[in-house]
């Protein structure tokens, strides 16, 4: 007997119409070169998340089980100033680390499993980010991403089947959000989750998935996220069975991370055919998909080195990425120096 199928058997493959605001034909690609190699042969298990200020660049290191968490190196020496944050379940330790945004000067540090959070200063990373006593709760489940707003506010990505977040303004919580995809899934959070990012200057957020090629852009209000555009920038191959999202072979890789600079959104994608998977250095990304903040892809470039994670202050057109080979090493690349 032929398996139920919602809707319909869907085999799609969909380019999507010039709304989603790509260039018909792209400059062609360059290599853009590393401007300085920030931090050398980082001693870690495998590094997470990254973030940076005008003075720090922090690096999440969530492996390392034995060590604390957070490694913070001098933005322009490359040299490690200290290290904070304890893994355990003692008072004041964390389970599940993460690192959210930077915003009106705080980094902010949560748990999903926990469901805490904490600002820490990122004028003073010195500050021990264990005291019980400074931890809020998160009043959403399954907060796997997390941004915060202020003191009242913040956004977690828990990818429910009609919407992706979900916001808590002043004890309220509403959904809001849309998935690329005009249905509901019962998997959306196994198949759609992605990278949340916040700007740290402007009250705009991008969410980008990471196993499809798509990004969107929302306008943060009081108590609600507007779309402002949106961009499936590679045709997706998918179909919905029993209300399940799933990929065709044929699936392009999604965004691996995304930053803000000044003037651009720089996303890192895997966009070749490897055997590779996992941890293999040759499994991760090489290339920089470049939009402008009216979210048209206007140039892809291609790093000297497979490379994961983004991180920019948005302040310049500099980004910092850590790079896999021959060690883990933090680099720093100029956007302008390939006269962007």
């Amino acid at each position: 007997m032929l398996k139920k199928i919602s809707f319909a058997v869907l085999i799609v493959l969909l380019t999507i119409s010039c709304s989603n605001k790509s260039r018909d034909k792209l400059p062609e690609r360059k290599l853009l070169a590393a401007t300085e190699i920030v931090a050398d042969s980082l001693f870690t298990s495998f590094p997470g998340i990254m973030r940076v200020n005008s003075k720090h660049l922090i690096l999440l290191c969530p492996f390392d089980l034995t060590e604390n968490f957070l490694r913070v190196y001098d933005r322009q020496s490359g040299e490690e100033i200290t290290r904070i944050g304890a893994i355990g379940q003692g008072p004041g330790e964390w389970i599940t680390p993460q690192l959210a945004n930077i915003d009106n000067n705080k980094l902010v540090v949560y748990d999903p499993n926990l469901k805490q959070y904490i600002p820490v200063s990122s004028d003073n990373l010195y500050q021990d980010i264990s005291i019980y006593d400074l931890f809020r709760k998160i009043d959403i489940l399954n907060p796997l991403s997390f941004v915060y707003l202020d003191s009242n506010r913040y956004i977690v990505a828990n990818y429910k089947e009609q919407y992706p977040f979900e916001m808590a303004s002043n004890g309220r919580i509403s959904s809001c959000g849309k998935y690329p995809f005009d249905a509901n899934f019962s998997n959306a959070s196994g198949r759609l989750q992605g990278n949340v990012i916040m700007h740290p200057q402007k009250k705009i957020l991008i969410y980008a998935t990471s196993s499809n090629p798509y990004l969107a852009m929302y306008s943060i209000k009081d108590d609600r996220l507007d779309l402002m555009w949106e961009n499936q920038f590679k045709p997706p191959q998918y179909s919905i069975v029993d209300n399940n999202l799933q990929w065709g072979d044929e699936q392009p890789d999604g965004v691996s991370d995304v930053a803000f600079t000044k003037d651009y959104i720089v996303c890192l994608v895997k966009d070749f055919k490897s055997e590779a998977r996992g941890r293999d250095v040759k499994a991760a990304p090489k290339a920089i998909y470049v939009f402008d903040y009216n979210g048209r892809l206007i140039h892809i470039l291609d790093l000297p080195v497979h490379s994961i994670r983004l991180a920019s202050d948005a302040e310049t057109n500099i980004f910092y990425s850590v790079a896999l080979e021959p060690d883990y090493s933090i680099v720093k690349y100029d956007l302008e120096s390939v006269g962007l």
